[in-house]
């Protein structure tokens, strides 16, 4: 895991996200050192490179386990403690579906709202999608206590139907929704991490196999949105859907769409990632510092 730690902390990923602190926290309790022994190596997933989702539910369940034991006994627990249950009931995980609502503004009956959810997509990659929409009375997203936003059951099924897919899936699917007035849905995905034995661009695998240890962590954010000047993919590896149905679609909802990726990758793998992107005329930004 500490390639992968490294290269979040080169990658700093924005708000659109998982959050990277999190996930940080869920790779310091991981294998032999991280688990204080509880664990003698990661499982991971073969298509993303990550940590299986099961690691991750597996350890919130244990922290839940963990916390309800220092609150029966009235104690708080620490990060920078020794023993693994004190330092994992201390911090914040990612949450394999989680999801949070937060009120904008109100006037005039219309509440505008920042919805995220976090997820692990089907290819095994952390995944969030934020949307931000406006919503009148309070059908899909009540308020309580003034600004705390509370989604209904409902809306929290229909988020997850939506978050199956991409960010133009997502913003068509929660346009259905009667009542609501979609203004942008953003996904960003974290992964996956290319290394030898993992699948991914042709054109990054043989920089990979002729260095040993080296890794390329994917960083993919699609926008789709009324704001979004055109549709756009500088991404050479996600496909826009030109059809004219897609096309319509757009154009009736009033949205457009744009797609683009950026990789962090190791040190040594710098120079030649690079001069094969440019070999195969793929325009990317890559950091490895």
């Amino acid at each position: 895991m500490g390639a992968l730690r490294a290269l979040l902390e080169v990658a700093r990923p924005g708000a659109h996200f998982q959050d990277a602190r999190r996930i940080e926290a869920f790779l310091s309790f991981l294998g032999p050192k991280g688990s204080r022994g509880k664990q003698r190596f990661v499982d991971l997933d073969p298509r993303s490179g990550l940590p299986i989702r099961r690691s991750l539910t597996r350890l919130r369940s244990v922290q839940k386990v963990a916390r309800d034991f220092f609150r029966a006994h009235r104690a708080r627990p620490s990060a920078k403690a020794s023993s693994f249950y004190a330092a994992l009931a201390a911090v914040e995980l990612p949450d394999a579906s989680g999801l949070e609502a937060r009120l904008v503004s109100r006037e005039r009956g219309l509440s505008r709202f920042v919805v995220s959810a976090d997820r692990v997509d089907g290819r095994g990659c952390l995944a969030r999608h934020t949307f931000v929409f406006a919503q009148r009375g309070e059908a899909h997203v009540g308020l309580e206590r003034g600004d705390l936003a509370r989604p209904t059951e409902a809306f929290c099924l229909a988020v997850d139907r939506a978050v199956a897919g991409d960010a133009e899936r997502a913003f068509t699917a929660l346009a259905a929704l009667e009542g609501v007035s979609v203004e942008e849905v953003v996904r960003g995905v974290i992964g996956p991490l290319q290394r030898e034995g993992v699948e991914g661009p042709a054109t990054v695998s043989p920089v990979l196999e002729s260095l040993p240890g080296a890794a390329v962590l994917h960083l993919a954010l699609e926008r789709a949105g009324g704001t979004v000047g055109e549709d756009r993919c500088a991404d050479p590896w996600s496909e826009l859907d030109r059809s004219a149905e897609a096309c319509a679609r757009r154009s009736a909802l009033g949205f457009r769409v744009a797609k683009e990726r950026r990789l962090v990758c190791t040190p040594t793998a710098d120079a030649p990632l690079r001069a094969a992107l440019s070999a195969a005329g793929v325009s990317l930004v890559v950091r490895s510092r």
